[in-house]
C-alpha cells in the first residue's frame, strides 16, 4: 500500500512540476506582455533619436491605439470572419498616425528594427 501511495505522490509531483514549467497559454499575444505606451515611446525615441515633442506625440498615439485595441478585443471575437481585416485597419491607422508624427523615413527605420527584433525572437524560440 505504501508503495502505491509513494508512486501516486511522485506522479502528482512530476505532473504538477511539468504544468508549472509551461508558460501562459492562449489569449491575445500568446502570453507575451506588451509594454505600456510610455515604455514603447521611450524605446522608439531611443532607437530613432526622437525629440521630446515627438516622443510625447508618439506616446499619445500609442495610448490612443491601446484604448482602441482594448475596446476591439472586448467587442470582436477572434473567430469572427472579419477579425483580421478590422485588426489590420487599426494597425494601419496607428501606422499612419506614427508617420504623421515622426515622418516616413524614421517610420521605415522603425519597421526594419521591429522586423529584426521579431527575427531574433523567432530564432531564440
Amino acid at each position: 500500500m505504501k508503495k502505491y501511495l509513494k508512486l501516486a505522490l511522485a506522479s502528482v509531483f512530476f505532473f504538477s512540476m511539468t504544468a508549472m514549467a509551461q508558460g501562459p497559454q492562449g489569449g491575445f499575444g500568446g502570453g507575451m506582455r506588451q509594454q505600456p505606451p510610455k515604455e514603447r515611446a521611450e524605446a522608439m525615441a531611443k532607437d530613432l533619436s526622437l525629440t521630446d515633442a515627438e516622443k510625447a506625440k508618439v506616446q499619445e498615439v500609442f495610448e490612443k491605439n491601446d484604448e482602441k485595441m482594448t475596446k476591439f478585443r472586448t467587442e470582436v471575437s477572434r473567430d469572427s470572419p472579419d477579425f483580421r481585416e478590422k485588426f489590420q485597419a487599426l494597425r494601419d491607422a496607428q501606422n499612419a498616425d506614427l508617420i504623421a508624427v515622426i515622418g516616413k523615413e524614421k517610420f521605415e527605420t522603425y519597421q526594419k528594427l521591429q522586423a529584426e527584433r521579431r527575427q531574433r525572437m523567432m530564432n531564440n524560440n
